[in-house]
C-alpha cells in the first residue's frame, strides 16, 4: 500500500459538514488552549529574540495575526513560524500520549495563517485542524518509540499535520496533497540534544514545523512536486528515523474515529512526562498530617521515557528548560507549595526556592516495569514520601489531569487561558477573545476572531 497517497486522498476528501459537533467543539477548545500558551509565550525572552529576526525580515503588515501584546500582522509563513514558536515556549500546549508530541502548536498556527489569508469560515478552519491532527498523530504513532529517542516528534511528525491542514484549506487535489506531505517530510527535523545543555532550542522546532508544513502546501498548490511515498519509501521518513516503525498505523481505522479526541491538555508548565508525578505529589501533599519538614526521602516510580526525557540532568536546575524537564524539581515543588505554577519555572524563583532544593536533593527516580508495560497508552507514576519516623505517604495514577480519562472542564480551560494570557492583553479583551474562539464554528470569516 502507498500510505502517503492514501492519507492524501482521505485528507482532501473530508467534508466539514460530515464532522460531528463533538470534534468541532474539541478543536475550538484546542485553539483556545494554544492561544493562551502563545500569548504567554510571546512575552518570554526567547520569543523576543526570535521575533526580532521576524520583524527584520517579514512584512510589517499582512493578513495574518501574530499572537502577542500588539496582535501584529504579517505574512502567512512568518506568522505560522512565530505563532508556532510562541505556543511552545511555556510548555503548556496540548499533547497526544501515544504519538508523544504536541500537535496544536504546529497545526493551529499553520491553519490559522492560511485560513486568515483566504478568509475561510470557522467550520472550515476547525475541520482543517482536525485533519492536521489526524494525519500527524498517525505519523507519530507509526514512527514508534525508537523515533522519540533521538527525534523531537513535535518538530518532525507535526510537520505533516501542518501541511495537511493547510493543504485542506488550499483545496489541494490528492496528488498535490501527496506532494505537500512529501516535501513536508523532507523538511521534518528536530533533535533532543538540547536537553543536555538546557538550551532554548525546543520551541524552534514547532515554529519551523508550522512554517515548513505551510510552505510545502503552498508549493504543491503551485505545482511544485514532492516524493509520492515519503512515509513508507525506502529512503523515506519512517525508514530514516525509526527502528520500529508501524506503517499500518498510518491508515488503520482511518475515518472510524478522530485522533483529536484522544489529545490531552496540560495544566502545568513542564514536560508532560512529569505531569502524572506532579498529580500524585499534589495528592500526597493534601494528605492529613503531611509535613514537609519531616520528609526524609521521596521516590518516584514511572515508565522509562519519563525518566529518560524528564529525569533531569543530575544537577539542580538553573534555567527554565532544565526545571521543566526535571521531575524531581516538579515533584519537590508540588510537595513544598501544594501547587505548581508557571512562575515556579522562572530563573529567580528556581534559585531562591531553598526548601524545594532541599527536597530535590532527597528525591530519586526509577523505572517501574509494570508502568513501562502500560506506556504509551497510559502514563503512570507512583510517589512514596518517607518521614524521619518511618511513616510512608504514597499515591499512584495511570493518567494525568487533562487526559481524556481525566479531562479539564471548559471552565478550567477558560481559567487556564485567562491566567496564561494575563498581562499580555487587557482582561476585557481576553474575555471577549475567549467567547469568539469557543464560538469559531459559527463564524463566517475567521478574521473577525483576531481583529486588527
Amino acid at each position: 500500500m502507498n500510505y502517503t497517497e492514501t492519507l492524501a486522498r482521505w485528507a482532501t476528501g473530508i467534508d466539514g459538514f460530515c464532522i460531528n459537533d463533538e470534534v468541532l467543539e474539541k478543536a475550538a477548545e484546542f485553539v483556545l488552549d494554544w492561544a493562551g500558551a502563545a500569548l504567554a509565550g510571546s512575552a518570554q525572552p526567547p520569543a523576543g529574540m526570535l521575533y526580532g529576526i521576524v520583524r527584520g525580515n517579514a512584512p510589517q503588515s499582512g493578513p495574518c495575526t501574530v499572537l502577542n501584546a500588539h496582535m501584529d500582522r504579517t505574512s502567512e509563513l512568518w506568522a505560522a513560524f512565530q505563532n508556532g514558536f510562541n505556543g511552545h515556549v511555556m510548555e503548556m500546549d496540548d499533547v497526544h500520549r501515544k504519538a508523544v508530541f504536541h500537535p496544536g502548536t504546529v497545526i493551529i498556527p499553520a491553519a490559522l495563517a492560511i485560513g486568515q489569508k483566504l478568509g475561510v469560515d470557522g467550520r472550515k478552519l476547525l475541520t482543517s485542524i482536525a485533519v492536521g491532527y489526524e494525519v500527524s498523530i498517525r505519523v507519530g504513532i507509526a514512527a514508534g518509540p525508537s523515533h522519540y529517542m533521538k527525534w523531537h516528534t513535535t518538530g518532525t511528525c507535526a510537520t505533516f499535520g501542518a501541511s495537511a491542514a493547510a493543504g485542506y484549506l488550499l483545496g489541494l487535489t490528492p496528488l498535490q496533497m501527496t506532494w505537500a506531505l512529501g516535501n513536508a517530510g523532507s523538511q521534518a527535523a528536530g533533535l533532543w540534544q538540547f536537553l543536555d545543555d538546557g538550551a532554548m532550542t525546543k520551541p524552534l522546532h514547532p515554529g519551523k514545523a508550522a512554517m515548513n508544513g505551510l510552505l510545502a502546501a503552498l508549493a504543491a498548490k503551485n505545482g511544485f512536486t514532492g516524493p509520492n511515498n515519503i512515509l513508507e519509501g525506502r529512503k523515506g521518513f519512517l525508514a530514516a528515523t525509526s527502528l520500529d516503525a508501524e506503517p499500518g498505523a498510518l491508515t488503520e481505522g482511518l475515518g472510524d474515529a478522530w485522533q483529536l479526541l484522544d489529545v490531552s491538555i496540560k495544566p502545568y508548565a513542564s514536560c508532560r512526562h512529569s505531569h502524572p508525578q506532579i498529580d500524585v505529589a499534589l495528592e500526597v501533599a493534601r494528605e492529613a498530617g503531611f509535613n514537609l519538614q519531616g520528609i526524609a526521602s521521596v521516590h518516584i516510580s514511572t515508565y522509562r521515557t519519563a525518566k529518560d526525557v524528564a529525569g533531569g540532568s543530575g544537577r539542580y536546575p538553573k534555567e527554565p528548560h532544565e526545571a521543566k524537564f526535571d521531575s524531581a524539581y516538579c515533584v519537590a515543588t508540588a510537595l513544598a507549595r501544594g501547587k505548581v505554577r508557571v512562575e515556579d519555572f522562572e530563573p529567580g524563583n528556581i534559585e531562591s526556592a531553598s526548601d524545594v532544593k532541599k527536597l530535590w536533593e532527597k528525591t530519586t527516580i526509577s523505572v517501574d516495569e509494570s508502568l513501562e508495560a502500560e506506556y504509551p497508552a497510559k502514563w503512570g507514576a507512583v510517589i512514596e514520601a518517607r518521614t524521619d519516623d518511618g511513616k510512608v505517604y504514597k499515591a499512584s495514577t495511570l493518567y494525568a489531569k487533562g487526559d481524556p480519562e481525566k479531562p479539564v472542564t471548559r471552565d478550567e480551560l477558560t481559567e487556564k487561558f485567562m491566567d496564561l494570557a494575563d498581562g499580555v492583553l487587557p482582561e476585557e479583551e481576553l474575555s471577549a477573545l475567549t467567547g469568539r474562539i469557543l464560538g469559531i464554528a459559527g463564524t463566517e470569516d475567521i478574521n473577525t476572531i483576531f481583529p486588527a
